[in-house]
């Protein structure tokens, strides 16, 4: 085991015993379960946690936020695990959470298309819980106006459409192409939205089936305020075209689950492909803007939405 292993065990173990008030039995690191959050699950004499620390700055905020999430989902139904306690210890922002005995939706036994009908389900509840704003951060779902805050995000990405645009020399635009996004991006502009909560991340990794097979929803980082039901809606697309994961059987049972006919969906589809491919773009223009080191891969995702949705046009 290495030194920075054993310390973020020793941290764990000192917030959840203060908390929870007792002796703790065992300290398991979940190893593999990405490099931005370190994930412990932590079995005391009467309870068993789950807990996520991170020293980045904004981690608190982001866990502050999940917190927020959790609870007015659960109000509405959604089967998710409880948040015992949000803070900081040592410089590390943590979140602990309920101990849910299952597998993971992706190795569950259960029908996977019957996962993806209640995430369905619970996708339109998680939509009913309504917003201020527009964003990812805390402040921002319940603070602001998400009609100006919606506009705004439009008319930065279509004003940044110009004839020195950075994306011209990635190659993820053509000058002929960027004019034909522009005017794309342009008929969004008079559209009336509903906007609510969005998990951002409907997936049977994000997913506990229990042994009565129950499906719990988890992972609420990429929770944000936008538009409804099209925000969760184009990342799936996303993932359907870079991974096949969720496959068409799959989107199809979501659907299902969530009551939008195939008829209803086919009539939403150019819709959800401008907002798929200013999603993209506008990801990309902002890790440009913060200079992240993962360019390649929004550069990627951005050219493939592009070559997606000219497809029939060029």
């Amino acid at each position: 085991m290495g030194i920075d292993m054993g310390k973020n065990i020793q941290l764990a173990s000192r917030v959840t015993s203060s908390l929870l008030n007792e002796p703790l039995v065992e300290v398991t690191p979940l190893v593999g379960k990405g490099s931005v959050n370190k994930v412990f699950i932590v079995e005391a004499v009467n309870h068993k946690v789950v807990i996520r620390m991170s020293d980045r700055g904004e981690a608190l905020d982001e866990y502050t936020k999940e917190a927020w999430c959790i609870e007015r989902v659960a109000a509405r139904g959604v089967p998710v695990p409880s948040v015992i306690s949000v803070g900081e210890c040592e410089g590390h922002a943590y979140i602990i959470q309920s101990y849910i005995a299952g597998d993971n939706g992706k190795d569950s036994g259960a029908p996977k298309l019957g996962i993806w009908r209640e995430l369905g389900r619970y996708a339109r509840l998680v939509h009913s819980i309504g917003v201020s704003g527009f964003g990812l951060s805390l402040s921002e779902i319940t603070g602001g106006d998400s009609r100006k805050s919606w506009l705004r995000y439009l008319e930065y990405n279509i004003e940044s459409l110009t004839e020195n645009d950075p994306l011209i020399k990635l190659k993820v635009l053509t000058p002929p192409q960027s004019k034909l996004i522009r005017n794309i991006f342009a008929q969004l502009r008079g559209r009336e939205y509903t906007f609510g909560l969005n998990h951002g991340d409907f997936a049977l990794r994000n997913t506990i089936v229990d042994k009565r097979g129950r499906v719990f929803l988890v992972d609420w980082g990429e929770a944000e305020a936008g538009i409804v039901p099209h925000r969760d809606l184009i990342e799936m697309l996303r993932m359907n075209m870079l991974e096949g994961d969720p496959d068409d059987a799959q989107i199809r049972a979501f659907l299902d689950g969530y009551g939008i006919s195939p008829a209803e969906f086919k009539q939403m589809m150019p819709e959800l492909e401008k907002l798929l491919v200013l999603r993209t773009i506008g990801g990309l223009r902002w890790a440009l803007d913060r200079k992240v080191a993962e360019l390649d891969r929004f550069v990627f995702h951005a050219r493939l939405s592009v070559s997606y949705i000219l497809r029939a046009r060029v």
